[in-house]
């Protein structure tokens, strides 16, 4: 075949077996390279030796003869249609002159982590797929970037885009939102403030309202409190989330939270005044509003101080520095309802206590005073001189003794006197309590000494002089196995026996006084119980309580308890308790 030429239809035929070899010719027709038409031909082919002879060419019609391809990538192609006819195609973007296709748009799925901080957030975008060009990437339509990370992202809502320009209209986008944690608050300086003196009795209901939030919108509360009263170690305990209704108005119930914080103060032999640390704590609040584009405004609440106690369903809401100002029993700010006089002496309200008797009075300090003292005053009784001893306190806590708890020991008493009056003063001698006024008494061998906590967050005595009664009850259970084949076993024998003990003790209270009476209430519903036995409180079990209120013989009022220790009781009952 020569160079211009494209056989279509060519008969060869051999001539000469000379040494030196053979003449191939060939002749038919052939496709004109140049002219791109089929005409006839002829070629010769000299053969050497070991050449095989040249094969008969006879195309079939339709097949591809050539393509032509212009100064682009668009091709002619050339198909033989018989005889010496041909028939063309054009075919743009052809493979046959140089045509490479486009990579397709391979990024995959984008996604977009966070890593956030309170100063923004940091976004880094990544896909599944593979680029085939250089990656840009733009946030809420802002210029593009080669970097894959945004860095210092404010929060809300945003868009992140990327795209390849290896591919014509290669792009991804991706939606997130951006939930800034809150700053580190700032927490309140000075002494508790707000209503009722910034003191909150979580006993009872307890609301926060939060107001000018967007209708139906994002509200939360974050709540930080301190481990115990004066640790100052404020951390967050708790994140509350609610949606504002049509008002702009959300109220979060804080009473439940802080409860559990809070422990009862478990009285031990002391001589010194002690300042409270488990059964009431400060803490504080801060409130987050979203507006509608998901922006926060943050708001720190007062501190304030939670107690372990509660006021009755009348005086809820109530200031209760102001309420115990002229109480019945005129002690405010103490934490009882026991009488302890009405500040002169009044022998049918003073509570009798013996020089050995576990008590306490509870005193929650309603100033900032930088110093304080405990006066101890004994006499006689009325028109005598009295006696009196002073212990200073050590110097104000962190923040000063507003709102601190103390519990001032009267035991061990001065002997040889019959009243004692306690008070609360400055150093310079101005009295910061009313009096609270105690008479003496003698102890007797029936004499014991129940410790529980009141409804108001302290812990009150109650002296016992009503018997005492233990009781140990068993119960058997018999179980008798079944009989197996094949043996004689009686029937007794074959009896499991289990034995059930459980120890009862019943105390009464003696004779009532009315006002006892009504304050023994407190112990009735009181949550934690003690008995003092040889200077050990021992705490109580006690599922039984029972209240005599009325009696038409005043002897008979009296208050009986069922109880046993709360540990587990040995299999007998001792003689002595």
């Amino acid at each position: 075949m020569s160079l211009g030429f494209i056989e279509v239809n060519t008969t060869w035929r051999v001539v000469g077996t000379g040494g030196g070899g053979s003449t191939a010719t060939g002749s038919g027709t052939a496709f004109n390279i140049d002219t791109r038409v089929i005409e006839q031909w002829s070629t010769t082919r000299n053969l050497a030796v070991s050449d095989p002879a040249p094969a008969d060419v006879h195309l079939a019609v339709g097949a591809l003869l050539y393509v032509y391809c212009d100064e682009g990538t668009t091709a002619t192609k050339y198909f033989y249609d018989g005889g010496t006819a041909t028939r063309t195609e054009t075919e743009a973007n052809s493979a046959y002159c140089g045509y490479v296709p486009p990579a397709a748009c391979d990024l995959g799925t984008a996604s977009v982590q966070q890593q956030v901080a309170s100063a923004g957030a940091t976004l880094t975008v990544s896909f599944t797929g593979t680029a085939h060009g250089t990656m840009h990437y733009a946030l809420d339509g802002g210029a593009e970037q080669s970097s894959a990370v945004f860095r210092l992202v404010a929060g809300g809502a945003h868009t992140v885009s990327l795209r390849d320009d290896g591919v014509a209209d290669c792009t991804r986008t991706v939606n997130v939102t951006v939930v800034l944690p809150a700053p580190p608050p700032t927490i309140p300086t000075g002494p508790p403030t707000g209503p009722a003196q910034g003191v909150d009795f979580v006993q009872q209901p307890l609301w926060y309202a939060v107001a000018d939030a967007v209708a139906g919108g994002r509200v939360e509360l974050e709540l930080f409190a301190e481990s115990s009263h004066g640790a100052e170690d404020f951390a967050s305990v708790l994140v509350l989330r609610k949606v504002a209704d049509a008002q702009g108005h959300a109220a979060f119930r804080l009473d439940t939270l802080l409860l559990p914080l809070l422990r009862a103060f478990v009285p031990a032999a002391a001589t010194t005044t002690r300042r409270c640390t488990t059964n009431l704590l400060n803490y504080y609040v801060r409130t987050a509003v979203y507006d509608a584009a998901g922006a926060p405004t943050f708001q720190v609440g007062p501190l304030r101080t939670a107690l372990r106690g509660g006021l009755p369903a009348e005086w809820q809401g109530t200031d209760y520095f102001a309420l115990r100002a002229g109480d019945a029993f005129a002690h405010s700010p103490a934490l009882s309802w026991q009488p302890t006089g009405p500040g002169t002496y009044a022998a049918s309200q003073v509570k009798a206590i013996t020089r050995q008797q576990p008590e306490w009075l509870f005193w929650l300090c309603p100033t900032a005073a930088t110093g304080l003292r405990v006066a101890r005053a004994y006499d006689m009784g009325a028109g005598t001189v009295p006696v009196v001893d002073y212990e200073a306190l050590p110097a104000a806590p962190a923040r000063g003794w507003r709102h601190q708890l103390l519990a001032i020991p009267l035991a061990p008493a001065r002997p040889g006197f019959l009243r004692l009056m306690v008070q609360v003063e400055t150093l310079a001698g101005e009295a910061l309590s009313l009096p609270a006024w105690y008479a003496f008494t003698g102890e007797t061998p029936r004499s014991r000494y129940l410790l529980f906590t009141n409804s108001l967050g302290a812990v009150d005595t109650l002296r016992c002089e009503g018997r005492l009664e233990a009781t140990l009850e068993a119960v058997t259970e018999k179980v008798e196995l079944p009989a197996v084949a094949g043996t004689g076993a009686p029937a007794a024998d074959r009896q499991l026996a289990d034995l059930a003990a459980s120890r009862k003790l019943k105390l009464t209270t003696g004779w009532l006084t009315a006002a006892e009476l009504a304050w023994m209430q407190e112990l009735v519903l009181s949550r934690e119980l003690w008995l003092s036995v040889a200077g050990q409180l021992r705490p109580l079990d006690w599922p039984k309580r029972s209240l005599a209120v009325y009696s038409d013989e005043p002897g008979l009022r009296k208050l009986q308890l069922e109880f046993d220790y709360a540990y587990a009781p040995t299999a007998y009952a001792p003689g002595t308790y």
